[in-house]
């Protein structure tokens, strides 16, 4: 999926767009989009209060399960296609597509 490419701001934790010669950089958004649903906690976007799956909640917590199974609602609310979700001590595993 092609949408608007955005970046940290070098000065404080904001995601601001993508700008080269004066135009928004245009391109694949799958990997972007899966980072924001998984840093987002739920009521953060306001546009839609039920994004988000909140990892930074999973560090002290020791069910897998449960949190393959948000990540994996949260992936198909987005539209995207979900093949599989992996959780494991060294990180998590996505293979979905729009």
């Amino acid at each position: 999926m092609e949408g608007i490419q955005l970046e940290y701001n070098k000065d404080s934790p904001i995601l601001e767009p993508m700008v080269s010669h004066g135009s928004l950089l245009v391109g694949d958004v799958l990997r972007q989009n899966q980072a924001l649903l998984l840093t987002l906690h739920n009521g953060e976007l306001k546009e839609n209060p039920s994004v988000g799956v909140g990892i930074s909640d999973m560090l002290l917590d020791n069910d897998p399960i449960y949190w393959r199974t948000k990540v994996k609602e949260q992936l198909e609310m987005d539209g995207q296609s979900v093949e599989k979700v992996t959780i494991t001590q060294t990180g998590i595993q996505i293979k979905a597509k729009y």
